[in-house]
């Protein structure tokens, strides 16, 4: 393995305790080289010691004599020492038996005449030696030397030069400070590496988990395992391609993904870039508000799929995905009759047209049926691409056998990855996984337990009765958040932990994949496996706002760019969009969410650029306040504010000059006030503010220690502390209920509308409150028009639009 040569050179380097025979080409001991080459001429060598002196430097490489056995059970790995004297007598030998080994032109040749190998040969030379394809360069070898009988010539050489595959892993190459030193100069670092490109050796890929843990799997390079995977599939009767699975000219996959689209998309990208998006508003009885863009000249796409498009096979569904659809969705649907609920029938239908969507209903009661839907669309897609490759390979191969050319044919990408699925925790992994698994069909899934020991919890979880529902579902099971899993499909086998060079679907929570990616500069990054993604897919997308959005960004930036590296790819067959940079105007986006954001918004606009068209689904609210148990007056107040960028400054103002003021002027206000801020950066601000100027006050964030939050909270609750800090973040990850407060101000109102509720819900927490009490409860909220999407989730877009649009600015609710 290429890992294990890299380290085995970097010893070489060192010191060694003891001295160590060494091949002539390699050695230091220039001296013996010398007389070897003096005392027998260049001409006068049989042609397998030419091709070895070129190859490995050296006339008899490694472990070529019966001395190899001896020397592996004395613990050593000797090379062969090549004495003068036995060289003469060798040759002399060889003459007598066989003098048509040798070249007679050449007889006369002077030593002169021949060139030092360089230490690339030499390098080459070994690690082709060791190949697994060994036997393929010899018959290349000899076929260039012109021998017609190469089986009785391999033959011949088998006793000498055969080798177990362990032994060739465990093969130590020993270059010189010098040879090392121009490998580097003309390779760099990873010399090596450059190397393994060639097919010499196997290139250490990216399996999504720690080096460790694939010491276990013993995988084929990617070259080899695609040739064994179409050849089993062709052996089959090609992976369950029938007649009734042939792709027809209106599958929109082939529509929308063909090379074809290269001629008719330059028009479309231009008005993409120009955002010259033709809009729509629709209310659909499923979906609820939709807005559509589109850029071509068709008229705006429909909603719904036609009255006759009923069953799978009606959506062009690959036929094996019938039957498991069937058992993975039955308790989705009501009736045997249906295939798939009113909402996986829609969102499904714009799925297979290849549109992008932001769907932003998402909720507990239906995030099931989204998942599966989705699940579906990524593995038709992923068989549809395979199944095409598959066909066209086998009517290359048709044709070569009968020596007839065929059309260009360009199925592939740069890379084998084609979908893309981010997700926060390893418990929604588990769910996605599952559902592939049982969609699949596969008659095998290699380290399935392995998967499940490692993404659920060992130990019983603790029970959350005493939480919300939203915060049980979201952190039930496993909630670890860096985690990337490869998975590759073949005719009967799901594989886990694939290579991400050789899988079809990722796997992966931002962290996780960040942590792949890199950042500039870095010495080891990785992101080649991401420019050939057709798909991606982003689940509990609101989710990613309370970890690091930034990383979404990050690997969105990634995406669809030119590789550094070959990796393998056959050009020929790369779709010209891929060549000509445009994939991402072709790559489809799925995101689902609870909510529309800001930040999606931004996503929404700057990276989903589908020539396809896209989709924004969201609704209308109500608002949360009205679940308010606490018997309070609410008052928000309008920060008026020119731009987004000056937002955050008028807002700090505000408070320090308006809101503080007002709370210290008063007895009661005074104390007992629990401050919610919504971003960190303003916690970090506010709470330097109030330490600075001797305000009596408690924090609590994301990264308070357990031990001082719950200080926090008793100096709170006892008075000992007048003000508390108090982060959304800290709240989505712990959900505490923080007794003690008797009058609440939203510094920002939260993303999560149910926060609004419990927050101001904290009021009513104090058990042995009077009535006259409750009357001194008061609760505020200050905003900006930038926050109406936090604001009509809250008091109800109807009144959010009146709020924002108003001369008044102060609004008040009882």
């Amino acid at each position: 393995m290429a890992k294990g040569r890299s380290s085995a050179v970097g010893r070489s380097s060192k010191p060694k305790p003891q001295a160590k025979s060494r091949p002539s080409g390699l050695s230091s001991n220039k001296t013996t080289s010398k007389k070897s080459r003096e005392s027998v001429k260049y001409g006068q060598l049989s042609r397998q010691e030419k091709t070895n002196l070129e190859e490995y430097g050296e006339l008899a490489p490694k472990d070529l004599d019966e001395e190899e056995e001896e020397d592996e059970l004395a613990g050593r790995h000797l090379r062969k020492i090549v004495n003068e004297e036995d060289l003469d007598e060798d040759i002399r030998k060889r003459k007598l038996e066989n003098t048509a080994t040798f070249d007679d032109d050449d007889e006369g040749d002077d030593s002169d005449d021949w060139q030092k190998p360089t230490a690339y040969s030499k390098l080459l030379g070994i690690l082709q030696k060791s190949s697994k394809h060994q036997d393929y360069y010899k018959r290349i070898k000899l076929e260039e030397e012109g021998l017609e009988d190469q089986e009785d010539a391999m033959d011949d050489e088998e006793d000498d030069e055969e080798e177990d595959d362990e032994e060739a892993e465990e093969e130590v190459l020993e270059l010189t400070a010098e040879e090392e030193k121009q490998l580097r100069e003309q390779y760099g670092d990873d010399y090596l590496t450059a190397l393994d490109q060639d097919g010499s050796a196997d290139e250490d890929g990216i399996d999504g988990e720690d080096e460790d843990d694939i010491e276990d799997e013993q995988e084929l390079d990617e070259e080899s395992e695609a040739e064994v995977e179409d050849q089993e599939m062709d052996e089959a009767g090609l992976s369950d391609v029938d007649d009734s699975d042939n792709e027809e000219e209106g599958d929109a996959s082939k529509h929308h993904f063909g090379d074809e689209q290269t001629q008719k998309i330059g028009d479309l990208i231009t008005k993409v870039e120009s955002k010259a998006w033709t809009t729509e508003s629709i209310e659909d009885p499923i979906l609820k508000s939709v807005t559509s863009f589109t850029v071509s000249d068709r008229s705006t796409p429909a909603l719904q799929p036609p009255a006759n498009c009923k069953t799978l096979e009606d959506f062009g569904v690959k036929h094996r995905l019938h039957k498991t659809w069937t058992k993975v969705n039955e308790d989705c649907i009501d009736t045997e009759d249906e295939t798939m609920t009113p909402l996986q029938n829609s969102l499904f239908h714009s799925f297979n047209q290849y549109r992008d969507v932001a769907y932003c209903n998402r909720d507990i009661d239906n995030a099931k049926e989204i998942r599966r839907a989705y699940a579906l669309h990524a593995l038709n897609h992923v068989l549809k691409t395979r199944d095409r490759v598959l066909k066209n390979n086998e009517r290359i191969s048709k044709a070569q056998k009968a020596n007839r050319d065929i059309e260009e044919m360009r199925d592939q990408g740069f890379t084998r990855p084609k979908v893309l699925i981010l997700l926060p925790f390893r418990n929604t992994a588990v769910d996605v996984v599952t559902a592939l698994i049982e969609l699949s069909g596969s008659e095998q899934q290699e380290n399935r337990k392995r998967f499940y020991d490692e993404f659920n919890l060992l130990e019983e979880e603790e029970e959350k009765a005493d939480k919300p529902m939203d915060y049980q579902e979201t952190f039930k099971g496993n909630i670890d958040d860096h985690f990337r899993l490869g998975i590759k499909f073949t005719r009967k086998t799901m594989k886990l932990y694939s290579d991400f060079y050789s899988a079809d679907i990722i796997i992966a929570s931002p962290l996780g994949l960040r942590t792949v990616i890199g950042a500039e500069g870095d010495r080891k990054r990785d992101f080649d496996f991401l420019s050939s993604l057709e798909v991606i897919i982003m689940d509990q997308t609101q989710q990613f706002l309370m970890q690091n959005w930034d990383h979404i960004d990050h690997i969105l930036e990634h995406v669809n760019l030119i590789p550094k590296d070959a990796h393998g790819c056959d050009f020929s067959r790369v779709k010209s969009w891929y060549l000509d940079g445009r994939a991402k105007y072709l790559r489809q986006n799925l995101v689902f969410a609870d909510f529309l954001t800001p930040e999606i918004n931004a996503m929404f606009n700057k990276h989903m650029k589908n020539v396809g068209g896209k989709l924004k689904i969201k609704q209308s609210y109500e608002g949360s306040m009205i679940d308010a148990i606490a018997q309070v007056q609410q008052t928000f107040v309008r920060v008026e504010a020119q731009s987004l960028a000056t937002a955050d400054d008028l807002r700090f103002k505000y408070f320090v000059e308006k809101t503080l003021p007002t709370l210290q002027r008063s007895a009661i206000t005074q104390s007992h006030t629990l401050i919610f801020v919504p971003s960190y950066f303003d916690f970090v601000r506010i709470r330097n503010y109030l330490e600075d100027n001797k305000y009596s006050c408690a924090h609590i964030c994301e990264y308070t220690p357990t031990p001082q939050v719950s200080k926090a909270r008793s100096d709170f609750f006892h008075g000992r502390a007048s003000f508390v800090l108090y982060t959304e973040r800290f709240h989505f990850f712990r959900r505490y209920n923080i007794r003690g407060a008797y009058h609440v101000i939203f510094y920002g109102l939260p993303d999560h509308p149910q926060f609004y509720t419990e927050i101001v819900n904290y009021l009513a927490l104090k058990a042995d409150a009077s009535s006259a009490e409750e009357a001194t409860f008061s609760c505020s909220a200050l905003f900006s028009r930038y926050d109406m999407l936090k604001l009509e989730r809250i008091v109800g877009t109807d009144r959010a639009r009146k709020m924002c649009s108003s001369g008044k600015n102060l609004f008040v609710f009882s």
